[in-house]
């Protein structure tokens, strides 16, 4: 018992390394560089993209393979903190405060907790990985397409606003206190550029 709790407390170990090295490179070379070139639609479907090949290779190509789980998760959970998160939160820019505070309170709070307890209802429900893979093959594939289709609508939603410079919000009077403010322009929020002038010249 004690070798096999050694075992589990260093395979967790790998697992924390590699996600958090394999995030550190994504967030510091990959999701910048996907941004600039391809622009946030594009890189909104990234996560999605991946997570799908991923749950068929792991429930219907390799299925109960400990390294391609290993693998697999990895990377996922790495690219969720680097890519996928970060360019989620690019998508409040064309917003009004309230409307940002309202969807990050659904999504961030109600609608994580959800999928949260029903992934969890579903390994209780299974209890043990082969019966995991029989029973939670289907709902995996489908919230993964779900998860594909939605950044694929979202990424161009957001090109239109971008486009129009729009904020979404300021159209109705009840979802800003300050409607008397100039909308800011999303162009320019888009701007990674350090444009702000030197301050040595007086």
């Amino acid at each position: 018992q004690e070798s096999s709790r050694i075992t589990f407390t260093q395979f967790m170990g790998r697992f924390g390394q590699l996600t958090n090295l394999t995030s550190l490179l994504f967030s510091s070379l990959v999701f910048p560089f996907l941004i600039h070139q391809v622009g946030l639609r594009w890189t909104l479907r990234f996560f999605p993209t991946l997570l799908l090949v991923a749950t068929i290779v792991a429930y219907g190509a390799i299925p109960l393979n400990l390294t391609v789980l290993f693998i697999s998760i990895s990377l996922l959970k790495a690219m969720t903190y680097s890519i996928h998160d970060p360019s989620k939160e690019l998508l409040y820019l064309p917003t009004s405060n309230k409307i940002k505070f309202k969807a990050k309170f659904w999504i961030d709070v109600v609608g994580a907790r959800i999928a949260k307890a029903i992934g969890s209802s579903i390994n209780t429900i299974a209890g043990s990985a082969e019966r995991s893979v029989s029973i939670a093959s289907v709902p995996s594939f489908v919230t993964a397409a779900g998860l594909w289709y939605v950044c694929f609508k979202v990424g161009i939603e957001f090109d239109k606003l971008v486009a129009n410079g729009s904020i979404v919000g300021h159209d109705n009077p009840d979802d800003d206190d300050d409607d008397n403010a100039e909308p800011l322009k999303v162009v320019d929020m888009l701007e990674f550029e350090d444009d702000e002038p030197e301050r040595g010249d007086e």
